[in-house]
């Protein structure tokens, strides 16, 4: 294995974009046309103090990829004469001002003048048109678009993420991806291996979460023959395997802290040694780790080396959540909707547009641009395959009881009861594990999305401590639940696995483990 200095490098988000101006932009949420979805027009006209009205008319909006022709909304159920009217601010803000029809913003009906702050238009703004279509008021720096395969979208941020994966395809730099659960890191480290002069070699994936302590040394780097009971031959761990390519580590966070030396050996010589053999051997493999834990916090609590973090994040990519780039999610939404309805055989997507009725109404798409969405891409998908399910043979997209459970608002924080402590009150680091009691290691769980790791990191604890003191005072584990409990959440919450846990007050990870085991019986 080849590396440069491992000096963490600063992330593609935390670092400037010189020579690009930010200016305010509208992207189609929602039109008669669902595939024209996507489709944005930018508006530096109002950085200069010209105002833009929205109507039947205009403006003209494109596919972020270039070449695309313009085109007007020309849905003919919406007014010619302007909706609203935006216009710029001194500040950088949007004035929106109501007109020949109902608008809402984020909800709230516009019946005055309202100003639009940058920082709201950093988030983005949902206006709804009426009944008939649905544009998001944000701000881009309309940077070149080029397709990635798996890395979707059009946002400014998953542009920086590809801008950064070109520059890392071809260097030899170990990479940690970082980023919430389902916003993508696989993909991500996939595109940087096929992107690169490895394409063609072995990419081997491996679940760090998924793996047990007592056989993780030689999944790992493998055995000989006979290195110990029922070893009959010798296996190849998954380093070996990915020789001459690319092993991604998922999930790194939970490394057992008996095999993180020995992993950060071979990080740094290049070389394994498997279980029942004298001599290393050399190899060489691109190694890209992910986690969606603070490491830094997991450092400090003694349950991850930091040598290892050092050698491990060479480079750092941070994929920004969905909720962070709201004009992807339409965007993504109508792209995994039209995957699966053409896997059920249905065309509701692609034949062309009536102009009575929209396939994808304006509140189905305002409700899940509103959303936190926070399983992100893979909680999205989710939804998508709800919705193709359920209105299967359906002339449009409707909010029946499944997607109602899916775009449901979180729910509000708990207390326990009695004298327990709140479940949204600070926790004593300080306290040993013994005195922590069942309430207090509820209440953290609770915090930290029953996320072990996180939650071991905010009591000052190791993760394998946790998980004595988890045994201990009785707490169950997704590994506990029974298969009742499982296809009863399963069919409650139509497969989304992020409302599934919080349920079942189980880790959404190690939830996606038990299914899959007890699936692959």
């Amino acid at each position: 294995m080849t590396y440069t200095n491992a000096t963490t490098q600063k992330r593609a988000s935390d670092r400037p974009r010189p020579g690009r101006a930010t200016v305010p932009c509208l992207t189609l949420l929602a039109h008669v046309d669902a595939r024209r979805i996507g489709e944005r027009t930018v508006l530096p006209q109002l950085l200069v103090g010209q105002s833009v009205g929205v109507s039947r008319l205009e403006p003209s909006f494109a596919a972020v990829a270039s070449g695309s022709p313009l085109r007007p909304l020309n849905d003919t159920y919406l007014s010619r004469k302007a909706i609203c009217t935006l216009a710029g601010t001194p500040n950088g803000g949007v004035q929106l001002e109501p007109g020949a029809g109902d608008v809402t913003v984020d909800g709230e009906r516009l019946g005055a003048p309202r100003v639009c702050t940058r920082e709201e238009l950093s988030r983005g703004l949902v206006l709804a048109l009426g009944d008939r279509a649905a544009v998001l008021l944000h701000l881009t720096t309309n940077p070149a678009q080029f397709p990635l395969p798996g890395v979707l979208g059009a946002s400014d941020a998953i542009a920086a993420v590809r801008e950064e994966i070109t520059r890392l395809a071809d260097t030899l730099v170990p990479i940690l991806i970082r980023g919430e659960t389902g916003a993508g890191k696989e993909c991500v480290a996939r595109a940087i291996h096929d992107l690169g002069p490895r394409a063609k070699r072995e990419w081997v994936a491996v679940n760090m979460a998924a793996m047990a302590e007592s056989i993780a040394v030689a999944t790992l780097f493998g055995h000989a023959k006979g290195a110990f009971t029922g070893a009959q031959g010798r296996h190849q761990g998954v380093f070996e395997r990915a020789s001459g390519g690319t092993l991604f580590l998922d999930e790194i966070g939970e490394t057992p802290e008996s095999v993180q030396p020995m992993l950060l050996r071979t990080l740094e010589t290049g070389r394994i040694l498997s279980v029942g053999d004298e001599a290393e051997r050399e190899l060489d493999v691109r190694v890209i780790a992910a986690t969606d834990a603070n490491l830094e916090r997991e450092v400090a609590t003694g349950s991850f080396r930091a040598a290892l973090l050092h050698r491990l994040a060479g480079y750092e990519v941070q994929i920004p959540a969905l909720r962070e780039r709201r004009d992807d999610i339409a965007r993504l939404f109508v792209h995994f909707l039209d995957t699966e309805l053409r896997q059920l055989g249905d065309a509701l997507l692609v034949e062309p547009a009536s102009p009575d009725e929209l396939k994808l109404p304006v509140n189905v798409v305002v409700r899940m641009v509103l959303h936190p969405l926070p399983g992100n891409v893979r909680q999205l998908r989710n939804i998508a395959r709800t919705a193709a399910i359920a209105n299967r043979g359906a002339a449009s997209i409707v909010i029946g009881d499944g997607l109602e459970r899916l775009l449901a608002p979180a729910a509000p924080t708990q207390r326990s009861e009695g004298n327990a402590a709140p479940l949204d009150a600070p926790i004593d680091v300080q306290k040993r594990p013994a005195e922590l009691t069942e309430e207090q290691v509820l209440a953290a769980l609770e915090q930290h999305g029953w996320s072990p790791g996180r939650t071991a990191a905010s009591l000052g604890l190791a993760t394998s401590t946790l998980h004595d003191l988890l045994r201990r005072l009785g707490i169950r584990r997704a590994a506990d639940l029974s298969e009742a409990e499982l296809r009863d959440a399963e069919s409650k919450f139509g497969g989304d696995f992020g409302t599934m846990a919080r349920s079942l007050r189980v880790s959404e990870r190690a939830l996606r483990l038990v299914f899959g085991a007890r699936k692959g019986r």
